[in-house]
Order: C-alpha cells, then structure tokens, then sequence
C-alpha cells in the first residue's frame, strides 16, 4: 500500500512470492510495473472521488473542483516530486482550476505542452529521466483514446471501449523507450492492466482514506486488506507468463517506430486505410529484423559488473556466458539486475552454456540470477564442492531450472561456426585449497584468431596451461600481481589485454602487473574505465 499510495518502493522491493520471484519482478512481466509509479491514475481516481462527495453535498463549482485542486498541493509534497506525479498534478491542478472557474476543459495537447514547460524549466534534466519520457508518451497516446474507441463496434459500452484502447494506446506510446531500457516488453499487458484497473479503481481511495484515517480505519481496513490480496494475486499470476525479450534499439528502430506509429494515427483521422497500416508495419519489421538475422553477431563482451567477472561469447549459433558477477558482503544480486538486463539489451534470448570458474563470489553468485531468468542449457564448473554457500545456491538454482550440470576437465571442447572453446584447466586429478587454483581455464580459437578466459588463475597454474600465442588476453584475476607475469606474456605475446575490474580494496589491477602488459606491448582495456567491451570474433 505504500508503494501504490505514496511511491515507496524500498520495502515491496524485499518482498518474494516464492524463492527466486520477486514481487516487483511480479509487477515487471504483467506490465504492471505503472501502479507502482504515482501518476495520474492516483490524481484521477482521489480527485474524482472528492468531486462526487463535493457534488452530493451541492457544492457550487467554485468549490467542488477548487478545493480537489488546492488538495493536490499537500498532497504533492506527501508523496514527493517525481516526474510522473508531478506532471499529473500540474495537469489535474489546471483542470480543477479551469472547471473551478468556469472556463471548461483545457485543450489537451496546450495543457500537455505547458505542463512540460513547467517541469523542465523547473527540472532541465527530467528531459532524460525515464519516467517523465515514459509519462508525457503515455499521456499523449491516451489522447487518441476517443478516436480509437470509435473503430471497435458501437454496441460495445463505452467504458469497456475506452478501458481496452487506453490500455493499448498506453503500451504502444510507450514501446521503443521500454523495450530500449528494460530489454522485454510483457506479453499479457491488456488482460493484467483491465483486472488491475478495475481493483485500482477501489483500493487507491479506499487506502489513502485508511492511511488518513489512522487507527480510525479499522472498519475498512479489511476490505483494504482483501482489495491488495486481490491485486497481489492478479501480479503473482500475470507475472508468471512469458516475456517478449528485446535486444538494443537503434536509431533506425527508432524512425521505424515512427513511421508506423505516424500511419496509426493517419488510420485514426480515417486519411489512411488499415491495410495500409499493416503494410507499413511489416515493411518496417522487415527492415529492422533482416540486418540481425544476415549478420548474426560474432563476438566476445566484458560485460562491467564492478569488481568480478561475466563474460559472454556470441556466435551465430553458439552462446557461451563465462561467470555473472557478484557482490560481496551485499545483498545486490548481479546477476538478476546486472547481467540478465544487459543480455537482454544485446538481444540474448538463451544461453546455451554458462560456465562457473569458480566458486568465489564476485565470478560464481550471479549465475543463480541467470539460470532463474534465462532459458540455459548446460551448466559448467570444475570442482564441486559441498561446504561452499555461493556453489551451493547455483546448484540449487540449476537444479530448480533444470538445468544439467557438467563437471568439466580439461580437453572438453564445444565448437560452433568456425569457433571452438577448449577447457585447459582443471585437470581434476588433483584439487587445491585455494579456490582460484582451482578456476576453469578456457582457450576460444577462431582460425588463427586466438583468446583465452583464465578465471582466477595464478600465475604458477597459468604455466601448465600450454596457450601459445594470443591475440587478446583476458587478464586473469582482475589484474593481481599474482597473476599474468613476465614469462606467461612472452608465451602469449597478446596485442590487446582486457581486465574486468571495479571499485575495490584489493588494489586490481596491480601497478607492477600494469607495467608488464604495457612493457609486453599489450594495449590495456578496462571495464572500470571502458565499461563494458564489446570485441568482434574474427
């Protein structure tokens, strides 16, 4: 309740259904996430209730819709400025105020642009904040809500009418700049948001007044209660129903998006027909999906996740993720809010192998997070321990998912379009006590194009591993001092070397070891300077 009355969403953010399913991963899938953003659906549905109460007790105009308006105020700095709220309470102000006075409803797209004005003269850089975009687009496509009723049959009533194409204006109004941000858009968006609404409807008042009310609330708040049960239940099942992943937009989808959403709207003015609608539609999708599916990707990205390590191998048919990150001594989960969301950015819709050097936090606790939130086929590790928690917990994740797990050595190998992974390390024959020692070592070789990912490796393991030369070396644990020394860059000659690195108290990367990449002749690239790295696979 407080996340949908007053916008606090610190508390709702610790709450699961289950193990591994967030609430606000619940809100997220269903396309409900909006509830939980104070916005003008709270304006509308508290000011609305206070004008019937005003009307039914004959208050004149003046006061009827200036007094909802003169509310709008406290209740602004109750909840705290943010772009959504404060736009929607500049626009139910003017409204009132316009109602109050006597002078009829503003023109919607005037009162739009003012509104804007307001808050950007007030904030310069809500501009690019994302829910004052995602705000002003959801309310400029809800301008067309008439126009769109108009196309579905007559004797529809005119409030079911107007739920379905809010809903569906809303969406599409706001499409590219979701699926830009969050890398998925909810596929069951209409059927959650109409049952949502309609509880909405009656919680959003009925709350506000238990909240005013204090201890004096004790006679609705059950039905409160039962309303929010009900809302909960509505997130918990949409929630589970499949996401549509999306990957990067450029700025041709952009224009794409344009261009089709300009013949929506020439559909709606009846100046085009709808067949021509569709056409452009697909034309555009055509346009926008052929260059990915000519030119797959084939590359290797250092995704940033701080101080630890994810890195993901892309090939046409083959996708590999090296580790995911973690976080140590914190409760941040890297893998589900680092990891998965930049995967989905770069349109990864499954990962076929997600290989665990090692049990260490900052490479191994993220994976859990990936295997809940991603299709995964296979699961690599060396040595499986069975007193370690962050092991533990992946295997558990693993095991949950379905995921089967293969307990690698070295000599296994998986190779697809003209690329091949070799494991080098472990040999699994003897175990050491320190973890790193224990890292899986893979070598990937395209032609004679060659890299290899050495975990945590020190640097006398480093010299059993045979890798010859390389093109590009992924500096082994974060650039210690323990690791990559003289002898092993006079082997592998890398022209390249990348360091996945973060803000941390170990000292990585290491000065000395800096100095002998840099005395080697290796370019230095790093995620805490470059942030993530993106290196094309010949």
């Amino acid at each position: 309740m407080t996340a949908i009355e007053l916008g606090d969403r610190n508390d709702i953010g610790r709450e699961e259904f289950t193990e591994g399913y967030g609430i606000r991963d619940g809100f997220n899938r269903s396309g409900l996430a909006h509830l939980m953003a104070l916005s003008g659906q709270n304006v509308a549905l508290i000011t609305v209730v206070l004008i019937w109460l005003f009307g039914w007790l004959r208050w004149p105009p003046l006061w009827r819709y200036g007094v909802p308006a003169l509310l709008l105020l406290p209740y602004l700095a109750l909840v705290g400025v943010s772009p959504s709220i404060t736009r929607a309470v500049i626009m139910g102000f003017t409204v009132l105020a316009a109602l109050a006075l006597g002078r009829g409803r503003p023109d919607p797209f005037g009162l739009l642009a003012l509104t804007a004005v307001v808050c950007l003269l007030l904030f310069p850089l809500w501009l690019l904040d994302i829910g004052f975009q995602l705000s002003f687009l959801a309310v400029l496509a809800l301008t067309l809500s008439l126009k769109a009723a108009g196309k579905l049959p007559e004797r529809w009533p005119l409030w079911l009418r107007l739920a379905l194409v809010a809903t569906v204006l809303a969406e599409l109004g706001t499409l590219p700049v979701i699926a830009a941000t969050f890398g998925q858009l909810p596929v069951v968006g209409l059927p959650a948001n109409l049952a949502a609404g309609a509880v909405m409807t009656a919680l959003v008042p009925l709350g506000f007044l238990a909240g005013l009310l204090g201890p004096a609330a004790a006679v609705i708040n059950p039905l409160v209660e039962l309303l929010a049960a009900l809302l909960l239940g509505i997130v918990k099942v949409f929630g589970q129903a499949p996401v549509l992943t999306w990957g990067q937009v450029s700025p041709a989808g952009f224009a794409a998006y344009a261009v089709c959403a300009a013949a929506g709207v020439l559909w709606l003015w009846d100046r085009v027909r709808l067949r021509t609608v569709l056409g452009v539609a697909l034309a555009c999708t055509l346009l926008t999906v052929l260059p990915g599916k000519l030119h797959p990707p084939r590359e290797i990205v250092y995704l940033d996740v701080g101080q630890g390590d994810a890195t993901l191998v892309r090939l046409p048919h083959l996708t590999v993720l090296v580790d995911a990150g973690g976080s140590v001594g914190s409760d941040y989960d890297v893998g589900g809010k680092t990891v998965v969301p930049a995967l989905r950015a770069l349109g990864v819709r499954k990962i076929d192998v997600v290989i665990g050097t090692h049990a260490d936090t900052d490479h191994m606790e993220g994976i859990s997070g990936v295997l809940r939130a991603l299709p995964v086929g296979e699961l690599w590790i060396g040595q499986r321990k069975t007193d370690d928690p962050v092991l533990t917990a992946v295997l558990g994740a693993a095991q949950e998912a379905g995921v089967p797990v293969r307990e690698v050595r070295r000599g296994d190998q998986i190779a697809s379009d003209g690329v091949s992974l070799t494991v080098l390390w472990p040999t699994g024959q003897v175990w050491s006590t320190e973890d790193n020692e224990n890292s899986v070592a893979v070598r990937l070789e395209s032609g004679s194009w060659h890299t290899a990912l050495l975990g945590d490796l020190p640097d006398p393991a480093e010299h059993f591993l045979g890798l010859g030369h390389l093109n590009l070396l992924k500096v082994a644990h974060h650039g210690s001092r323990f690791s990559t020394d003289a002898e092993l860059l006079r082997e592998t000659a890398p022209a390249d070397a990348v360091i996945s690195v973060g803000r941390n108290t170990y000292g990585h990367p290491n000065p000395e070891m800096l100095t002998r990449l840099t005395t080697a002749g290796a370019k230095v690239w790093r995620t805490d300077q470059q942030g993530t790295i993106r290196w094309p696979i010949p």
